[in-house]
C-alpha cells in the first residue's frame, strides 16, 4: 500500500468493524459511495487487503462503467468474465443462464468465500444482478450515489467523504515534503481549497509539482477554470469533479507540446476498448513501438492513466479512470482535425483485423480464407512465438475484440465487422464462448448481407450454427445450417454445400436422430470425397482428406447409435487411419476413443478397455480438457456394461472433475449416468 494513504484510517477501521458484525449465514455486503475522485476504489482495495487472509475463494474485480459515457457494462459481460476466472470452459449464451451457473459455481464451497469488488455501479439492480450464491462471500461496492436500495438487504452504506483541509495539507506535505510545504503556506492553502478535498485533483497536482521541485506553488494558484462546469443537479459532487477535471485541465497542458503525448492522451481516451496497451497504441496514434512506449510511461508518471495489468500476452496494460477519460474526450471533441475521428477508429479496428487474423492463421491454417481489407495496417506487428502466443492474445483481448465488432457496425463499417467476426474462430472453437459466440456472429451475418457478399455470408452461416450447435440449440442450428445448405446450392458452392450437410447430419445426431443424421452424413462424406479428387492444390486436398475422416468419426457414431458396430469399426477405424497419417493427434485420439466403444458393443468389451484406456492418454497428451473427460465417460460406458461398477464410477466421477471446468450441460449429463449406476 502507497504510503500516501492518509486520512482513511478511521473509515477502514469502522469498516472491518462492520463487516465483522454482519451474518456469516449471507452475503457481506459494502456499499463506498462518495464523488468521482474521492478515493472510493482505493479505500476498497485497502479494505480488501486488511480481511484478504478470511476469503480463501480468491477475489473477483469487474468495472460496471456505471458513469461511462458509452453506458454501464452489460451483466451478461461481467458474468462471463467471473465465470471464466472460476471456470475456464464453454458457457451458456443467455443471461440467464450464466447467473444461474454463477450462483451455483459460487456456492459449491461454502468454507472457501471469496471477495467479490464492484467498481463504478450505478444502481443497485446491476449490484443484484451479479451477487454470488451460498454464504460468507463479500461484495464490496463503489459508486457516486449511495445505493440506499441495497440497504434491505443487509448492506453497509458507508460514504465517503472529501479531504479537509489538515488532511489535505497532509497529503501534500508527505508527497513534496515539509519544508517546501512550509515555505509557501499560503500558496498552499489555496491549492487545497482549489482542490476541494479532492484526492485524484491531489494527486494530479502532486506530479505536476513534482516534475519541476523548484517550482513555486503560486504559480499553480492562477491556473485556468475547469473545462466541465459545476453539475446544478449535483452540487456536492459537482464540486469534487469540478476540481479533478481543473487538474487533469493543468496536467494535460503542461504535457510537452514537442511530443505526441497530448495526442495519445486524446486519441487513445477516443477508442472503443476497455484498456489498451503498447501496440494498440502505436496503431492507433501511428507511432514506433519505441515512441509509444515512451509516451506511455510519460502519461502514467503524470496519473493521467492507469497501470491496469502486467500479463504475458500483452506486457502493460493501461486504463483511463473514468474521470479522466471523460476529460480527454472532452478534450478531443474541442481539438479533433477533420476527419480524425473516423481515423482513429479505423486504425483501431485495422489493428486487431490485423492482429486476430496472423492468430486466425497460425491456429486454424484449414479455415477457410475470406477477405481481409485495410486501410491503416500496423507498421509494426505482431509477431506471434507460435500457437500457444497466439490463443493467449486472444484470450486477453476477448472483450475488445467484441467491443470492435459492436463499434464496427455501430458505424456503419460492415466490412471490417463480419472480417473480424470470422476472424476470432479460433477463439471461439477452444474456448466455447458462447456468448461471444452468438453476439459476434449475429453482427457478422448482417453485416455480410449488407455488404452483399455471399461468401461471407455463407461462413458466418457456417460457423454460427456450429456454435448453435455447440451450446444445444439444436432446432436454431438445424434451422442455420439448413439456410446454409440452400445459399450453398444458389451459388454453387460445394465445398459450403458439403459441410452443411456434414452440420445438418452432426446437429440430428447430437439430438437423437441417428438415422437421419447417417443420412446426411453419408452424402456429405461422398461430396467431400469427391472434391478432394478433383482438388487442384495440395493444401486442399489435404483439407478435404481431413474433412472426410472428421465426418467419419461422426457417421461411425451414428452407426453405433442404430447398434451397426461393425459398420463403425471400420468406419472409425479408417478415420483413425489418416488422422494419424496427416499428423492429427487430438481428432485420432477421439476417433479412438469412439473405435473402443464400437469394439465393447461388437462383442469384444477386452479390447474395447485396452483402446480405450489408450485413447484416455491420448487425450492427455492432445490437451484437450473435454476429450480428457469424455473419453473417461466411454470408458466409463464400457466398464458399467461390463458389470464393473466400480471401476464405471471412479471414471465418471474423474470426467466430472474435468467438465466441471469446461461444460455444465456435459457435466450434468455424466451425473446422471453416475446416479444410474446407484
Amino acid at each position: 500500500m502507497p504510503a500516501t494513504f492518509t486520512d482513511r484510517e478511521s473509515d477502514l477501521a469502522a469498516l472491518i468493524n462492520q463487516i465483522g458484525e454482519l451474518p456469516d449465514y449471507t452475503v457481506r455486503m459494502v456499499v463506498i459511495s462518495g464523488p468521482g475522485g474521492v478515493g472510493k476504489t482505493t479505500l476498497a482495495n485497502r479494505l480488501l487487503h486488511q480481511v484478504s487472509t478470511e476469503y480463501g475463494g480468491g477475489q473477483l474485480y469487474a468495472d460496471l462503467h456505471g458513469y461511462a459515457p458509452e453506458g454501464p457494462a452489460r451483466t451478461s459481460e461481467v458474468l462471463a468474465r467471473f465465470l471464466r476466472s472460476l471456470r475456464p470452459g464453454a458457457q451458456p449464451a443467455s443471461v440467464e443462464e450464466l447467473a444461474a451457473w454463477w450462483r451455483s459455481v459460487t456456492a459449491s464451497q461454502p468454507d472457501r468465500p471469496a471477495i467479490v469488488l464492484l467498481d463504478n455501479a450505478r444502481n443497485a439492480a446491476q449490484v443484484r444482478a451479479l451477487l454470488p450464491g451460498g454464504r460468507g462471500h463479500l461484495v464490496v461496492v463503489t459508486s457516486r450515489d449511495r445505493l440506499a436500495e441495497l440497504a434491505p438487504d443487509g448492506a453497509v452504506l458507508h460514504r465517503l467523504n472529501p479531504f479537509d483541509e489538515a488532511a489535505a495539507q497532509q497529503y501534500l506535505t508527505r508527497c513534496l515534503g515539509e519544508h517546501r510545504v512550509a515555505r509557501e503556506a499560503g500558496a498552499t492553502a489555496q491549492i487545497t481549497r482549489r482542490a476541494a478535498g479532492s484526492p485524484m485533483a491531489l494527486a494530479l497536482t502532486v506530479t505536476h509539482l513534482a516534475t519541476a521541485p523548484d517550482r513555486p506553488f503560486a504559480e499553480l494558484v492562477s491556473g485556468a477554470p475547469s473545462s466541465a462546469p459545476p453539475d446544478p443537479s449535483h452540487p456536492q459532487i459537482a464540486l469534487q469533479e469540478a476540481a479533478v477535471n481543473q487538474a487533469l485541465d493543468q496536467s494535460y497542458w503542461s504535457l510537452p507540446r514537442s511530443t505526441p503525448a497530448p495526442a495519445v492522451y486524446r486519441r487513445m481516451a477516443s477508442v472503443f476498448t476497455s484498456d489498451f496497451d503498447l501496440p494498440l497504441t502505436a496503431a492507433v496514434c501511428n507511432l514506433t513501438g519505441a515512441e509509444a512506449e515512451a509516451v506511455l510511461e510519460l502519461l502514467h508518471e503524470r496519473n493521467l492513466i492507469e497501470l491496469h495489468q502486467e500479463s504475458a500476452a500483452r506486457s502493460r496494460v493501461y486504463r483511463f479512470h473514468d474521470t479522466a477519460r471523460a476529460h480527454a474526450r472532452d478534450r478531443a471533441r474541442r481539438e479533433a482535425t477533420f476527419g480524425e475521428p473516423e481515423e482513429i477508429l479505423q486504425r483501431a479496428m485495422d489493428f486487431y483485423l490485423t492482429t486476430a487474423s496472423a492468430a486466425e492463421k497460425i491456429l486454424t491454417p484449414t479455415h477457410r480464407p475470406l477477405r481481409r481489407d485495410y486501410v491503416y495496417p500496423p507498421a509494426e506487428l505482431i509477431v506471434f512465438a507460435g500457437e500457444a502466443a497466439a490463443l493467449d492474445w486472444l484470450y486477453s483481448q476477448r472483450d475488445n475484440l467484441l467491443y470492435a465488432v459492436r463499434a464496427a457496425v455501430a458505424a456503419g463499417m460492415d466490412r471490417s465487422a463480419w472480417q473480424l467476426a470470422h476472424a476470432i474462430w479460433p477463439l471461439l472453437r477452444s474456448s466455447h464462448d458462447y456468448a461471444l459466440w452468438s453476439e459476434s456472429h449475429e453482427l457478422g451475418l448482417q453485416a455480410a448481407r449488407r455488404c452483399g457478399d455471399r461468401e461471407a455470408e455463407v461462413e458466418m452461416l457456417s460457423t454460427w450454427g456450429v456454435g448453435l450447435r455447440g451450446a444445444g440449440n439444436f432446432e436454431a442450428a438445424t434451422e442455420t445450417f439448413a439456410a446454409l445448405l440452400r445459399l450453398a446450392r444458389e451459388e454453387e458452392d460445394r465445398r459450403a454445400e458439403a459441410q452443411a450437410l456434414h452440420e445438418l447430419g452432426s446437429v440430428r445426431l447430437h439430438g437423437g436422430h441417428p438415422a437421419e443424421a447417417a443420412d446426411f452424413l453419408l452424402r456429405a462424406r461422398q461430396q467431400r470425397v469427391e472434391l478432394g479428387r478433383t482438388s487442384e492444390s495440395q493444401s486442399d486436398r489435404l483439407t478435404y482428406t481431413r474433412a472426410v475422416a472428421i465426418t467419419n468419426v461422426c457417421l461411425g457414431q451414428a452407426q453405433l447409435e442404430l447398434r451397426r458396430p461393425a459398420e463403425a469399426i471400420e468406419t472409425l477405424r479408417n478415420a483413425r487411419t489418416t488422422l494419424l497419417d496427416i499428423q492429427d493427434p487430438l481428432d485420432a485420439a477421439r476417433a479412438l476413443a469412439w473405435l473402443a466403444r464400437a469394439h465393447a458393443i461388437g462383442g469384444n468389451p477386452n479390447k474395447g478397455e485396452e483402446e480405450g484406456r489408450r485413447a484416455i492418454a491420448e487425450c492427455e497428451a492432445a490437451g484437450s480438457a473435454r476429450w480428457r473427460a469424455h473419453s473417461r465417460e466411454l470408458l466409463g460406458h464400457t466398464l458399467r456394461d461390463a458389470g464393473r461398477v466400480v471401476e464405471a464410477r471412479n471414471l465418471y466421477q474423474e470426467a466430472i472433475g474435468i467438465y466441471a471446468a469446461v461444460s455444465r450441460r456435459d457435466e450434468d449429463r455424466v451425473r446422471r449416468h453416475l446416479q444410474e449406476l446407484s
